[in-house]
């Protein structure tokens, strides 16, 4: 029922799983850093019997091969684009966690036309409130190139911690991270350029979640958002932390699915 394919993007081999069963509403989900599609294995399987599903593997994550080509993150946007159309999909919900937010976001702000909802999950807005945010994502990056530095191992168990607060959550994060090496680090850059300053309100329906155990701050910037954004749901999903599918999916798909058919 679900499949693996391979997109060439400017030389670039991005890899993806989709349902073979074309429903005529799509559920496109992003990862987060450092993990892969496979983290969405049980959205997948809960949601394909009612949705057209697809999970990527972003740049320099997974199965996706960006050697010889000059494909980073910055690139998601249009690689979202060619991969709708390749598939005729007019148009989708979006569900990212923690970067996959950002991108989500981004790809809704420039193809608005395609994108029926957006669900951000232990994210900020790339549009609004989010100073403090970048400000503490660039001091995390230093902590993380210290950690490479001097041991990749160090780093990959630091950053599990982090992301996942449950052993079933942190098991599955680290069979991901496992395969990003140093030489992956080169496919992250050109993310800044997916920031475009906005005071008004978000156009799409907007669902913003974040797990009870994540870093205060992050909780901190979707409650904020939400009183930005007086149209958008809150859900603060007991029992999870930063990558909140992994830790409490059986919960984290029912408020997904509760959301969804709001949106209709």
């Amino acid at each position: 029922m679900i499949e693996s394919r391979t997109l060439m993007f400017n030389k670039a081999h991005i890899h993806y799983s989709i349902s073979k069963e074309q429903h005529p509403d799509c559920i496109l989900m992003l990862h987060a850093a450092f993990a892969d599609r496979h983290m969405f294995e049980e959205q997948m399987s809960a949601f394909m019997s009612k949705y057209r599903v697809i999970a990527i593997d972003m740049p320099g994550h997974g199965d996706t091969v960006t050697k010889g080509s000059s494909v980073t993150i910055k690139h998601m946007p249009d690689i979202i684009k060619r991969l709708l159309r390749e598939n005729e999909i007019n148009a989708c919900h979006l569900v990212g966690v923690s970067l996959g937010s950002l991108i989500a976001q981004a790809y809704a702000d420039r193809c608005p036309e395609q994108v029926r909802s957006v669900t951000i999950v232990g994210g900020y807005s790339i549009h609004k409130a989010n100073e403090q945010l970048i400000k503490a994502q660039r001091k995390e990056g230093l902590r993380w190139l210290l950690y490479i530095l001097f041991s990749m191992k160090r780093f990959r168990s630091y950053v599990t911690a982090v992301s996942c607060h449950t052993e079933q959550g942190r098991a599955i994060f680290t069979a991901a991270i496992n395969r990003f090496n140093r030489s992956s680090f080169a496919a992250m850059s050109g993310l800044d350029r997916l920031f475009v300053p906005r005071e008004t309100s978000m156009t799409y329906p907007l669902h913003i979640m974040y797990g009870e155990h994540d870093l205060p701050l992050a909780a901190e910037a979707a409650v904020n958002l939400h009183k930005l954004e007086p149209k958008s749901e809150l859900t603060k999903l007991q029992g999870a932390g930063h990558c909140a599918n992994l830790d409490e999916p059986l919960l984290f798909n029912d408020k997904v699915e509760r959301f969804l058919n709001t949106v209709g």
